[in-house]
C-alpha cells in the first residue's frame, strides 16, 4: 500500500501539471505570456487575447499546492504592415501603432 502512494505522487509530478508552460511553443499552442519574447518560436508571438473587465481570462495554475499561475495565450505568427496588434511583439516590424484618440486597449496596426 505504501508503494501505491509513492507511485501516485511520481505520476502527478511527472505529468507536467505542476509546472509552467515551457518556452518556444509552436503556432496554435498555448503559451506562457510572462515569457513574452521566448514563449513562442522566433517568428511568432504569444497572444493573450482580449481583456475581459480589464483582465486576461485564461490562466494556467501549477505547483504541487496549485500556488503558481500565469496568463495563457496562443502562439500566432507575427503580422506584417497593417495587421491588427495589441503590442509590438505582434508585429514583424516590432511597431504597433495606435491612434492617439483610441482607448489604450483598442487594437492598433503594425507599421
Amino acid at each position: 500500500m505504501k508503494h501505491i502512494g509513492w507511485l501516485l505522487a511520481a505520476l502527478i509530478l511527472s505529468s507536467g501539471c505542476t509546472s509552467a508552460i515551457e518556452p518556444f511553443q509552436a503556432d496554435g499552442s498555448d503559451c506562457n505570456v510572462v515569457l513574452s519574447e521566448t514563449a513562442c518560436a522566433p517568428t511568432s508571438y504569444c497572444d493573450p487575447g482580449d481583456r475581459v473587465n480589464g483582465v486576461f481570462p485564461r490562466r494556467h495554475t501549477y505547483g504541487l499546492l496549485r500556488d503558481g499561475s500565469h496568463v495563457v495565450g496562443t502562439c500566432k505568427p507575427k503580422g506584417g504592415p497593417g495587421a491588427a496588434c495589441n503590442s509590438p511583439d505582434a508585429c514583424i516590424s516590432t511597431r504597433c501603432m495606435h491612434s492617439p484618440t483610441e482607448a489604450p486597449e483598442a487594437k492598433g496596426a503594425c507599421e
